[in-house]
Formats: structure tokens, sequence, C-alpha cells
């Protein structure tokens, strides 16, 4: 009888993780799976991870329509990483607002960040971060600067943040 109370215990703690940690998925994650589970069954297969990867290379943004070179209406590889090494799209294009960070500085509240919010956003990131020797990435904008994918913008990293505000 002990056993059999202890293993609903486990059962129901499991059941419990397994709940919140599916509350807890960011938005945008879990919109991409709806948008990746093409048949609807809950469960993203190889052939549905194949297809959003294709998705995704498509050209969505005026970024990435910028970055398209070819006018293909796909960003190729070597685009992207052309496009990368720029690091000042930017300063050209809007960018659609995706965190509540970037909402605070649409001021205009289009849900887009102009050039002149986008700036702004990064200048005070780059005052952060010359305080404090580095900064959490917070928003897709500024992982563009994280050349190390660690999450965090150092003041190595910072230096080619600097060169694009002035």
């Amino acid at each position: 009888m002990p056993n059999r109370i202890a293993a609903v215990i486990i059962i129901a703690l499991f059941s419990l993780c397994v709940v919140s940690a599916a509350y807890s998925l960011p938005p945008r994650a879990v919109a991409r799976f709806k948008h990746a589970d093409k048949n609807k069954d809950g469960v993203v297969d190889a052939t549905e991870k194949k297809m959003e990867k294709k998705e995704r290379a498509k050209v969505n943004t005026p970024w990435e329509a910028r970055a398209d070179k070819n006018k293909n209406g796909v960003v190729e590889p070597a685009e992207a990483k052309a496009w990368k090494a720029r690091r000042i799209g930017w300063k050209h294009a809007k960018a659609k607002v995706n965190t509540p960070i970037e909402q605070k500085y649409d001021k205009n509240g289009d849900g887009w960040l102009e050039p002149a919010e986008a700036r702004e956003m990064l200048k005070d990131k780059h005052i952060l971060i010359a305080t404090h020797g580095q900064a959490k990435v917070d928003t897709p904008l500024e992982a563009e600067y994280d050349k190390n994918k660690d999450g965090v913008i150092d003041k190595s990293e910072a230096e080619a943040l600097k060169e694009d505000l002035e």
C-alpha cells in the first residue's frame, strides 16, 4: 500500500512538471511549434522539421529582403553570412517588435522598431555593457552582436556594437 501511494505521488509530481514546462515555453516557441506541425497531430516529425527549415530560409522580413541579393526569395547561407557580417540591418530597415524590451522602445507603438528606435535600444545596451562589463542578450537584434552565441554580449563583442552606433 505505501508503495502504491508513493507511485501515485511520483506520477502526480511528474504530471505537474510536464504541465508547468508546457506553460513555460516562450510564446514564440509555441507559435513556431504550431506553425511547424503541418498535419496538426501535436508532433513535429522529421518531414515537418525539414519543411520548417526551408520556410525559415524564405524571405520573411525587410532585413531578409535586403539580404537576398539574388532576389530568389530565399536567403542563401552565403547571403545570410554576408548580412550578419554587416550587422547594420537595423540602420536601414524596420525590425518587428518581438519582445517586451523592444516594445518599450517602440515609441510610436506601430509594432516595428524604426532605425532611430533600434539605435536608442542598442545605445542603452552599450551603456549597460560599458558599466557592468557585459549584458544578457534580450532581443534578436542584440543576438546579432553575440558572436560566440553564449547569450551574453561582453566588452569585446560590444566593440562591433559601438562601431555600428557611430
